[in-house]
């Protein structure tokens, strides 16, 4: 460690934030909640950067022209975005200019005025436990904790040569472009999921005998008056309280050595963040929900769209994980679980979930408030059909959510080793000569022992070489070339 240079982060960047008067005076009594017009120019918050990656969701737009009057503000190229007060308080993520964009009044930027560093290499960089450390050193505030421009600017960065960054990318960001594929094939699973869940239930087009769309090929509709619609001949209504598709899970958990404790703020939509490891005995109060196979859990609060699905094959959760008491769980069977987990993802849920939560201070539902909450309870060869069709997807999620998580935890163990030079690389001339990296058909190890040379990958320390071959099978076909 004591060879490692720095460098100055703020003598090769430019850092700045939306100023106090141009939020007041320009931003506040301007910004709307949809765009009114194709110019109109988005906002970017803190809850914009999540696990690196930035996410094209946004809650509020400015016109055109106030962004090109307040231009040190506005997004108009690549560069690294970091919360500094508020959600996703120092959380880094790149910015790659997709189309411009404005910062809003809880996120800084970080835009390259020279090409010193590779600013993939500075986001990891300020991702790792010594970047991080540096942007915290002079965080401000109890109450609601900020990281300062100037923290920032005083960042000291590990020197390593333009090439050596680079490589450290080239190992990091294959392992980030999995997870991502990963998320985005999970969108178009979770998209098919409710496509075949409305077309069932809410339109009753499930195939009839014939393998037709039943409603619309006449089958018998029956009007059921405390939904004020007609549902299909022999389906029941009844209450989440006393539905016979599941059962409320109740508190308390068998005895574990150590599991992680998975409170409401590790779960984000549909997906899982590790939280702390806890043991039996010392596990704060709220880590008393035990995850069980075909069960179904959301969070309780209001305003709150949290879910956990565990299915008949997702044995490593229940190894994994204790559950908090601010989720609710359903205990399916294995025939109603699939039906389940498409009811508690519907937006009608959630808008009744909302309505009818009640409390003095954190606004929630209890158990007897499921008495509130009609279900419409279908007929069991229908309920098995729709399993048949639809278990193997929510399989698939929770497969591609494992994985991601297996691949988050290799990119963290590996990011402070890289950046702290336990991970090294061989200098150019050590590399094979360009005819022995011609090779036709490769066996596995053959082909992952010239994939390790061709990069000039050497390893010591707490470093082996099972790092390297959990990259290389992290990797797309091409990305192995």
């Amino acid at each position: 460690m004591s060879n490692i240079k720095y460098e100055l982060l703020g003598l090769h960047v430019f850092v700045t934030k939306l100023a106090g008067f141009e939020h007041s005076e320009y931003i506040q009594h301007n910004q709307t909640v949809n765009k009114r017009n194709d110019s109109d120019i988005p906002l970017v918050q803190g809850k914009n950067i999540r696990d690196g990656n930035f996410v094209e969701q946004y809650d509020w737009y400015i016109k055109k022209e106030i962004s090109d009057h307040l231009i040190r503000s506005k997004l108009t190229k690549r560069c690294i975005l970091v919360p500094y007060v508020g959600s996703n308080l120092g959380e880094v993520g790149i910015f790659y200019h997709p189309y411009d964009c404005h910062l809003a009044s809880n996120i800084a930027k970080i835009e390259l005025i020279d090409d010193y560093f590779d600013l993939e290499y500075l986001k990891y960089y300020l991702q790792s436990p010594i970047g991080q450390s540096y942007l915290f050193q002079s965080k401000q505030g109890s109450a609601q904790p900020n990281i300062t421009m100037e923290a920032i600017r005083n960042t000291l960065v590990i020197d390593y040569p333009k090439d050596i960054q680079e490589k450290i990318v080239s190992i990091l960001k294959p392992i980030d472009k999995k997870i991502e594929i990963n998320k985005k094939n999970n969108e178009k699973l979770e998209a098919l999921a409710k496509i075949i869940y409305d077309y069932w239930f809410l339109q009753f087009e499930f195939p009839n005998e014939e393998g037709r769309p039943y409603k619309s090929s006449g089958g018998k509709m029956v009007y059921n008056e405390q939904l004020k619609r007609e549902i299909p001949e022999g389906w029941e209504v009844k209450t989440l309280k006393n539905s016979r598709l599941f059962s409320i899970i109740k508190q308390g958990v068998e005895y574990f050595s150590k599991k992680i404790y998975l409170a409401t703020a590790n779960v984000i939509g549909n997906d899982i963040i590790d939280g702390n490891v806890v043991d039996y005995e010392n596990r704060e109060g709220r880590a008393n929900m035990q995850s069980t196979l075909n069960s179904v859990w959301f969070a309780k609060m209001k305003n709150s769209i949290k879910h956990i699905f565990i299915s008949k094959s997702d044995n490593w959760m229940i190894d994994k994980y204790v559950i908090s008491t601010g989720f609710m769980g359903l205990q399916c069977g294995e025939n109603s679980f699939p039906y389940i987990v498409g009811f508690i993802s519907s937006k009608y849920f959630e808008k009744l979930k909302d309505y009818r939560s009640g409390g003095s201070t954190q606004e929630g539902i209890n158990e007897e408030d499921l008495n509130l909450f009609p279900i419409i309870e279908p007929s069991d060869d229908i309920l098995i059909k729709y399993a048949n069709l639809v278990t193997g997807l929510i399989e698939k999620l929770n497969k591609n959510r494992k994985e991601n998580q297996e691949l988050s935890s290799l990119r963290d163990f590996l990011l402070p080793l890289l950046m702290n030079g336990q991970v090294t690389f061989k200098e150019e001339n050590e590399k094979l000569d360009s005819e022995s990296k011609q090779v036709i058909t490769i066996p596995y190890l053959d082909g992952f022992n010239q994939w390790k040379q061709m990069q000039g990958y050497a390893l010591r320390g707490n470093a082996d070489e099972e790092i390297l071959k959990q990259i290389y099978d992290a990797m797309d076909e091409d990305d192995k070339k």
